[in-house]
This record gives C-alpha cells, structure tokens and sequence, in this order.
C-alpha cells in the first residue's frame, strides 16, 4: 500500500497486522480533511480500493460533510467524538440504511510523527436489526399505556400487601442467619420498592429526586435479585468498566428497568446459562435532541433465539410479548422509566446474540 509523503511513519507491522486485521473501518485524514490510509475494513465497507481513496476528501468518501466538519475541528483540540446510526452516501456507492450502510461514527485525535494534528475516523457497521425506542410514534401509544399502568396499579398493589404480611411473618419466625431470613428480607424490601413505584408511576408526573448513584451498585442489586429468582440457575457474567462515573438517576427507576430488561434475557434462555453485564463510557453522544459529552452506556446480553423480526419493530409498545405468558408491559415500563432518567433504550436481536442496551448522561441533572 503507498503512503503519502505527510502520512504518520506507521510501523509495518502495526499497519498492515493491526489496522488491517480489524473488522473496524478505520481511516486517517488531516485538518482539510484530505483522506491519507485507510484499511481493508474501511476498503470493503466504502466499496474502494486504498489507491484510489487516498488523497480524496473524507466528505467525498462518505457523504457525511456537516457531520464531520466539527468533529475534525473537535479532534484538532484533542476532543472525541462519537455519531450513532448515521447513514453512508458516497460518490462511490450509495447506501441505504436496507443495505446495511447505517454506521457509528467516532472521530478521535491521532498523532503519529505527523507536522500537524490528524484524525483517526472509525466506522462500526450498526445491524439493520438495531431497533430504538426513539424510532416509534410514542404519541398513538401513550394513552393506551398510561390507561394500562392505572388500571393494573390498583390489581397490583393489592397482592403485594398480602404477600409482604406473610413475608414478615416468615421473618420474625426464621434466626436471622438462615438462607429463610436472608429471603423473606429480600421480599419485603422488594414488595416495598414495588409498592413505591406504582405509586409514582400511576400518580401525576412530577419531577423525580436524583441523586449521584454508583451504576455498578445498582447492576450488582439487580443481578442479586435476578440469580435469587431464577433459583441459581443462571450465571451473570459482569464485564464493568472501573472508569465509570457516577450517573444522576432515580435509584429505583433504573432499578426497575434493568430488571425487567434482566428478567426477560433469563427467560429467553430458559433460566439456564449466562446473562452478561457490561458497562462502558461513550463520548459526545446525541440522545433525542440534545449532545452530552460523557453518557454511560448499559448492556444487558443474552444467547437465547432472538427476537422475532416481525415483533422487533413493536417491542416497546404495550401487550408485545414474545412468549405467551407474557404480558407485554415490561419492556414499556422500562422504556418509559429510561425516557424519564433523561435517557434512551435501544437494542439489537438475532439467534443466539440479543443485547439491550440503555444510555444515561452522566453526572448531571436534568429537567423532567
């Protein structure tokens, strides 16, 4: 492969074992954004090969111009930045989002012996099956919700009274270093928050209490809860980012969310195997209209069949279940939860890789 006269003095090895051994589309460009290497994931995927690329505008190549204007400028001062599900047109090939074009775009300072900042562009290919809660008419479906969750908080509440007296009554008769005392503990506690919940979701919408929460402390709540009700049988495997900030959220909210989300991901492998948990941090990242510097983002994953493509398109609405002992409202009460942590709930489904994943801002606070 020829290198330009100004491109970075890369190692061969580096260049050629690294850069080219991963599936990542990368490409490296200057402040005009004059294209200078790209890979062989970045060859395949912009339909064009390394000789005919290189010394063209980035702009040319991947039709994204506004875009990438002052994510170049951002990455000359040292700043990431990140742009999901954007779609590729190029003078070269035109994509459409059916063609499988639709891409995660980070643009990141680069330095490599060169005389001025450069920039290092990677493409990650989003799966067509990438279904966001944001791509549905929420306005057609929020009444019938609203009129679900009022007409199910009273039929709820009512059951979880009954069962927090006979859990108590449970736990006065059981020392305490018993695995009884150890559980009936957990069910009153979780009849409690329940109970708490309903209340707020079923009330008039008023500005929640957030407060500055350790994700991962809610994440090992939430995996306590799920292996102690699916008796042991599932293992979840955590795959935590130690740098994650703390996140401003509603505790119990997220709680919640990320329950329903883990219950139906033991439930698509039968309550047998692992669930992961991953954690990680996404820069500049747009949720709805709004860009955030630091978001975290929360993946819960599954090996189980997937998600049904004819039911992947509605899966945030209300009464959509894949199984028939479902009841269709988990996933709507997460996505509604999420939306008011100031967040965004997304996922991608085939056999044997379902993945959830949830973004939050980090560390600040927000309006409702």
């Amino acid at each position: 492969m020829a290198l330009s006269a100004n491109e970075p003095a890369l190692e061969p090895y580096s260049r050629s074992s690294l850069l080219n051994s991963l599936t990542t589309a990368v490409l490296l460009i200057d402040q005009q954004r004059q294209t200078h290497y790209l890979n062989s994931a970045a060859e395949i995927l912009l339909a064009v090969s390394s000789s005919r690329a290189i010394g063209r505008s980035a702009d040319e190549l991947l039709g994204i111009g506004a875009l990438l204007q002052g994510a170049i400028s951002a990455a000359m001062d040292g700043q990431t930045t990140t742009f999901r599900a954007v779609d590729i047109f190029t003078s070269f090939v035109a994509y459409t989002q059916e063609d499988g074009a639709r891409v995660d775009c980070t643009v990141s300072p680069f330095s490599a012996g060169a005389a001025e900042p450069w920039a290092l562009i990677e493409l990650i290919t989003v799966e067509p099956s990438v279904q966001s809660s944001s791509d549905i008419d929420w306005h057609e479906s929020y009444s019938a919700t609203n009129e679900v969750i009022q007409t199910l908080a009273h039929e709820i509440k009512n059951p979880l009274g009954g069962l927090r007296g006979a859990a108590q009554l449970l736990h006065r008769n059981n020392p305490e270093s018993s695995d009884q005392y150890h559980f009936t503990e957990i069910i009153i506690r979780e009849a409690d928050r329940l109970a708490e919940l309903v209340d707020r979701m079923s009330g008039h919408h008023q500005p929640e209490a957030r407060k500055l929460c350790n994700l991962h402390e809610v994440l090992e709540h939430v995996r306590h809860l799920i292996e102690a009700e699916f008796a042991s049988t599932i293992s979840v495997k955590r795959d935590y980012d130690p740098s994650i900030p703390m996140v401003m959220i509603q505790r119990e909210y997220l709680i919640q969310a990320l329950l329903n989300i883990a219950r139906n991901a033991a439930q698509a492998i039968d309550g047998i195997g692992d669930v992961v948990f991953q954690t990680r941090i996404r820069r500049q990242v747009t949720i709805g209209q709004r860009r955030h510097r630091c978001v975290v983002e929360v993946a819960i994953c599954d090996k189980g069949p997937g998600i049904a493509e004819e039911l992947q398109q509605k899966m945030f609405l209300p009464m959509i279940s894949g199984r028939s002992e479902g009841t269709g409202l988990g996933l709507t009460i997460a996505k509604d939860l999420i939306d008011r942590q100031g967040g965004a709930i997304e996922f991608v489904s085939s056999q044997g890789n379902t993945r959830f994943s949830i973004f939050l801002p980090a560390g600040q606070r927000y309006e409702q």
